[in-house]
């Protein structure tokens, strides 16, 4: 299935497979995958949901959705378990742009970070939304990154990299993770 979804989609992962793109679809990918919150206050789970708004650009039915929590630090987040979920992969030109779609209540960062299996990292890169309470595609360009060869094997997002505090709990959406232009 990567790898056609992969050829489909234009992408090339030399010897490793990603599996991509993350669209929490009941018989997609990503929604079966074993997510972790973390700081988050009591951190409640990463959920996947019907999505809020199929008009416009994602017309998806299934969506994850984060509860970024008042009390939370600025940087919670989610993320894929290393050695499955995502898959393996080297950053190449043919594989240098991550989308991934966003309907937030609020502006704020969100932000994308790749690890190693070793759990080693670049700092995430971050990108503004510009819509609330409507779906946006955000690209982030990880040709901007010195990747030194690394092989990644973990996905983390930073749905509200919100450094200014939260007023007040945040339901926030996200989808299609390393999906094509729409």
């Amino acid at each position: 299935r990567q790898t056609f979804i992969a050829s489909a989609l234009g992408l090339s992962f030399g010897m490793f497979g990603q599996n991509v793109p993350v669209d929490f679809e009941p018989n997609g990918i990503g929604a079966n995958w074993n997510w972790v919150v973390f700081e988050n206050d009591y951190n409640p789970p990463l959920q996947f949901v019907q999505n809020p708004d199929t008009t416009g650009i994602n017309p998806s039915s299934t969506v994850a959705q984060f509860e970024a929590r008042q009390s939370g630090q600025a940087f919670a987040g989610c993320e894929s378990m290393h050695g499955t979920d995502i898959g393996s992969w080297t950053i190449t030109n043919a594989n240098k742009i991550l989308r991934i779609m966003v309907y937030k209540p609020t502006i704020s960062d969100v932000g994308i970070k790749l690890v190693t299996a070793t759990s080693w990292a670049k700092p995430e890169l971050k990108v503004a939304n510009t819509k609330i309470n409507e779906w946006e595609q955000l690209t982030f360009d990880f040709s901007t990154v010195d990747h030194e060869g690394m092989t990644y094997d973990q996905i983390v997002v930073f749905p509200d990299f919100n450094l200014a505090g939260r007023a007040d709990d945040e339901i926030i959406y996200f989808d299609n993770v390393y999906g094509a232009a729409a």
